[in-house]
């Protein structure tokens, strides 16, 4: 792993924020100047200032630049969005980092804290100096005492790396949507030709972006391969052995960075670009179902929705709903993540509604599991791996 702590404790996406409201401003102020020249053209002909051919070329220059112009300005559009979309992504990776970082900096003494390196490694020596220091030796216990320093260490270290890995995974995305809708303005602003003479030169061809090295405060890379397993809660790695890729979200205390490919047959969901196929067969009828059912809640879900349900199902379970992760942390607390949509217990039952309280059921998995990416997401369409496709990366865990 390239992203350090450091690195992702200097990134500020407030800035991404404050470029889009400027890009907003840019749009606005050029369709008022192309509008008003077209105005101002057709006034000279009202006035009769010129008319006939004159007239008639000029026209057809102004209703000419105004359609350059506003692709130009569609295109700053698609720019501020791919700048706001990024910024709760990356805000929630980088608070995630830095409040598992200072958690383990700050553990009460006695023993007191974690040393934490800057790729995310945990070590427990100053605590174990304590214990030694501060224990007679043949204190009932003291053996058992030095050696759990190491295993929480451990799980630390296990959490902090996987939170640092979906947060280079989060900006690798965050990058590739900004370059694609950088590069379309580019072509938009080609497209406008010489000022004067108002002719076009052909249209620069794209080429795949050179790879990048992450640099501090900008990180980017590829995605992390796909693991065969469901999916990690809480810092572990899944169990199932045939679907899941990767997620953040059920009792997750620590973020994961696992990312998996997209689907090869692909549709939309209820807005942007291809996210994976409509759900088919019994799936088609569980999900079905659980729309039906969240719509009676109040939900606005959707039919299109459920691509992107399908889509975080495919990803986290496999589309098994015995699916079961048996060997993170989670599981070794005794709450292993279960179902299509892989909850934990306490998840499934807070997100679970009234007669729907069976975590194997797949309809009430997928009622849990929607409620919980609404709650935390504000949509379907926000979450972190369905954002991170429409966007042409990899899913990431939700």
């Amino acid at each position: 792993m390239t992203l350090t702590i450091p690195d992702v404790e200097k990134w500020n996406p407030s800035q991404l924020s404050t470029a889009a409201a400027a890009i907003t401003t840019l749009s606005a102020d050029l369709d008022r100047a192309v509008n008003k020249g077209c105005t101002d053209t057709q006034q000279l002909r009202t006035d009769s200032r010129w008319s006939g051919q004159v007239a008639d070329v000029a026209e057809n220059r102004m209703t000419t630049e105004k359609t350059r112009a506003s692709a130009v300005s569609q295109a700053l559009l698609e720019l501020r969005g791919a700048l706001s979309q990024q910024v709760e992504n990356l805000q929630h990776t980088k608070d995630e980092v830095l409040k598992l970082r200072n958690l383990a900096e700050n553990a009460p003494a006695p023993p007191g804290p974690f040393e934490v390196a800057a790729n995310g490694t945990v070590t427990a020596e100053a605590r174990k100096a304590w214990l030694r220091d501060n224990l007679p030796d043949g204190t009932p216990g003291k053996t058992e005492m030095l050696l759990h320093q190491d295993i929480e260490a451990g799980q630390r270290t296990l959490d902090l790396t996987r939170a640092l890995s979906q947060a280079e995974s989060v900006a690798t995305t965050a990058s590739a949507a900004v370059d694609a809708a950088r590069a379309k303005l580019e072509s938009a602003t080609t497209a406008l030709g010489d000022p004067v003479t108002g002719v076009t030169n052909p249209a620069p061809v794209a080429t795949a972006p050179a790879a990048v090295s992450p640099a501090a405060g900008a990180p980017v890379s590829n995605a992390s391969p796909r693991l065969v397993g469901s999916v990690p809660h809480n810092g572990g790695s899944g169990g199932y052995q045939g679907g899941g890729s990767g997620a953040s979200g059920f009792g997750f205390h620590g973020g994961t960075g696992l990312s998996g490919t997209e689907f090869s047959a692909l549709s939309s969901g209820s807005s942007g670009g291809p996210v994976g196929p409509m759900p088919t067969g019994t799936q088609a009828e569980w999900i079905r179902e659980a729309i039906r059912i969240l719509r009676e809640q109040g939900y606005a879900i959707n039919d299109s929705d459920a691509a992107i349900i399908a889509a975080i199902i495919e990803h986290e379970s496999g589309g098994n709903p015995q699916a079961i992760n048996l060997w993170d942390s989670n599981a070794a607390a005794g709450t292993p993540s279960k179902g299509l949509m892989q909850t934990i217990d306490s998840t499934f039952n807070s997100y679970a509604i009234a007669g729907h309280h069976d975590i194997w059921n797949p309809v009430d998995n997928i009622i849990a599991g929607t409620r919980y990416a609404i709650d935390r997401y504000g949509s379907l369409d926000n979450v972190p791996g369905i954002a991170a496709m429409r966007g042409g990366g990899s899913y990431v865990g939700y």
